[in-house]
C-alpha cells in the first residue's frame, strides 16, 4: 500500500546520539562561517570572535607580563640604524613595542622587548576595516596557497608561545618548582618536572669543569620551529645571557614559514639585548617530510655550522633544544613537523612542544611518534616521549580554578586553552626512508579518518 513502509525494511529513526552529533556538525559548520566573516570583515567584536570556536575566547594564563610600550622612539631609533631589519610592511602605527617580562618567586627578573602587529580590542567594526583592507585580509586568507603556511603567526602572539617562554625563564631563574596538592600522582609528576628542569639547564649552562676549561667551545644549539612574528620563547632564552652567570654560548634561529614572520623576528632578534658569545638568525623554513624538507633541513644545520666555534657535523642533527608552541593544530603538517624535529635534533636532544589539546590534534600527533616507535623495531625507538599537564604552577592553579567555576557561560575551555608540554627527547638518528615512510602512511590515514567526521 501507498504510504505504509514495507515490514521488511524498517525505518531508521535517529537516536540522542544520532541528533546530537548532526547538532553538533551543524553548529561547527554556522562557527566556521561566522569566522571567515570575521577574517574578512575585520570585526573583534561580534559574537565569533568570542565563540568557544576561538582561541580568543580567552584571555589565557599570563605567565609572560607583557605590556605595550607608549613611549617607542628608542626602539624604532634602534630598527631603524638595522640594515637587515625591515621597514615593517606598513607605517610605524601597524606596530606595538611589547616589554616582556619575568620575575621568580625568589626575586629574579628578565626582561626583553618584541615587535608585534598592533591589537585593537576596543575599536569598532568600521575602524578595523579602514586599518586593514579587505585586499590584506584576502591575502592573509590565501597565505597557504601563496607561502605554504597559514599567516597565523602574524595575526598575534598565542598564549602557548609565552607560556613556554614563561617556563623557560623560570627554569633558568632556578625558580623553585612547587605544586600544592600532595597525591601521589601530583608527586611523581613535580619529580619528572624538576628532572626535566635539570636536563635543559645542564644543555644552557657550563658546569664547573668546562668553567675551569675553554669555555667559548661549549655552545649550546637552540632552534625554534614555527616562532610566528615574535619567537618569544628563543628570545627568552637569548635575553637570559644578559643577566645570567655561567650560560653557555649560544646559537639561535628562529623560523618560520612565512616570510612576514621571518623578517619580523630580525626586528625583535635586534631589540633583545645579548652577550658577545650569542648568535641570533631567522630563517625560513617549511615542514616537509619529502626529501626537498630534507634539503632545507640541511641548508639550516649548514648556515648553523659557518660559526667558526661549532665544530659540528652537518650530517646529523645539530641543535641540542628545539621549541614549538601551538604547532600541532595542522594535521596536514603532521610528518613534516614530526621529520623536522627528527632531522635537526642532535641524538639526546629534547624538543619542547606546547600547546592545548585542540581536539584530537595532540593526540594525533602522539600517535604518529608512537607508531614510529613502535615500527623500527631493528633500530628501536627514534623519541623518548613525556607529557606534563603541569608544568607551571601559574598554569596549574589557574587552571584548577578555571575549572572548579566553569559553566557554560564562561569562556574557558581546557581542551582548546590549557597549554600542555609535550617532551621529546632524541634516541637514534633519523632514518629518512624508513621512518619519512612510517610517517607519512600514518598522517594519510588519521587525516581521511578525520575528514569522515568533519564538514
Amino acid at each position: 500500500m501507498m504510504g505504509v513502509p514495507n515490514s521488511e525494511q524498517p525505518v531508521h529513526q535517529d537516536g540522542p546520539d544520532d541528533v546530537l552529533a548532526a547538532a553538533k556538525k551543524k553548529e561547527r559548520v554556522k562557527a566556521r562561517w561566522s569566522l571567515l566573516r570575521e577574517a574578512l570583515i575585520g570585526s573583534q567584536s561580534s559574537a565569533a570572535a568570542k565563540s568557544k570556536h576561538s582561541m580568543n575566547s580567552f584571555a589565557g594564563f599570563q605567565v609572560l607580563d607583557r605590556t605595550v610600550i607608549q613611549d617607542t622612539d628608542e626602539y624604532s631609533e634602534l630598527l631603524a640604524k638595522c640594515h637587515n631589519v625591515d621597514e615593517g610592511h606598513g607605517e610605524a602605527s601597524s606596530w606595538d613595542f611589547v616589554q616582556n617580562s619575568y620575575t621568580c618567586k625568589q626575586g629574579g627578573n628578565i626582561q626583553f622587548v618584541t615587535r608585534e602587529v598592533k591589537q585593537h580590542p576596543q575599536q569598532s567594526q568600521q575602524q578595523c576595516i579602514s586599518q586593514s583592507s579587505m585586499k590584506s585580509r584576502v591575502e592573509a586568507l590565501l597565505s597557504h596557497r601563496n607561502h605554504g603556511v597559514d599567516n597565523t603567526g602574524n595575526v598575534r602572539v598565542w598564549d602557548a608561545e609565552a607560556t613556554l617562554a614563561g617556563f623557560l625563564l623560570s627554569v633558568l631563574l632556578s625558580e623553585e618548582f612547587i605544586n600544592d596538592s600532595e597525591t601521589d600522582q601530583v608527586s611523581s609528576n613535580i619529580a619528572k618536572v624538576v628532572d626535566l628542569r635539570s636536563r635543559i639547564k645542564t644543555a644552557l649552562f657550563t658546569n664547573e669543569e668546562s668553567i675551569c676549561a675553554n669555555v667559548g667551545q661549549e655552545t649550546c644549539n637552540v632552534l625554534e620551529l614555527g616562532a610566528g612574528q615574535a619567537g618569544l620563547a628563543g628570545l627568552a632564552v637569548v635575553s637570559a645571557t644578559a643577566s645570567l652567570d655561567n650560560m653557555k654560548s649560544l646559537q639561535l634561529v628562529l623560523t618560520d614559514g612565512h616570510p612576514k614572520c621571518v623578517e619580523n623576528n630580525r626586528a625583535c632578534s635586534t631589540l633583545t639585548q645579548e652577550r658577545k658569545d650569542v648568535n641570533v638568525d631567522s630563517q625560513l623554513l617549511l615542514w616537509d617530510s619529502s626529501a626537498k624538507g630534507a634539503e632545507e633541513c640541511q641548508r639550516i644545520i649548514k648556515e648553523c655550522d659557518k660559526q667558526p666555534s661549532l665544530g659540528h657535523s652537518s650530517d646529523e642533527g645539530l641543535f641540542h633544544i628545539c621549541l614549538a608552541s601551538d604547532c600541532v593544530h595542522f594535521r596536514d603538517f603532521h610528518d613534516g613537523l614530526f621529520a623536522t624535529i627528527a632531522r635537526t635534533l642532535t641524538v639526546g636532544g629534547v624538543a619542547l612542544l606546547c600547546q592545548p589539546k585542540r581536539g584530537s590534534s595532540l593526540a594525533n600527533f602522539m600517535t604518529l611518534i608512537d607508531a614510529v616507535n613502535k615500527a623500527s623495531t631493528s633500530n628501536g625507538p627514534l623519541f623518548h616521549v613525556e607529557m606534563f599537564e603541569d608544568f607551571h604552577p601559574k598554569v596549574s592553579k589557574m587552571h584548577r580554578s578555571l575549572e572548579s567555576t566553569n559553566t557554560t557561560s564562561t569562556s574557558y575551555n581546557p581542551d582548546w586553552h590549557r597549554p600542555l608540554l609535550l617532551v621529546m627527547t632524541k634516541l637514534r638518528s633519523f632514518d629518512e626512508d624508513v621512518d619519512g615512510e612510517i610517517a607519512r602512511k600514518v598522517v594519510k590515514t588519521y587525516i581521511t579518518q578525520n575528514r569522515t567526521n568533519t564538514v
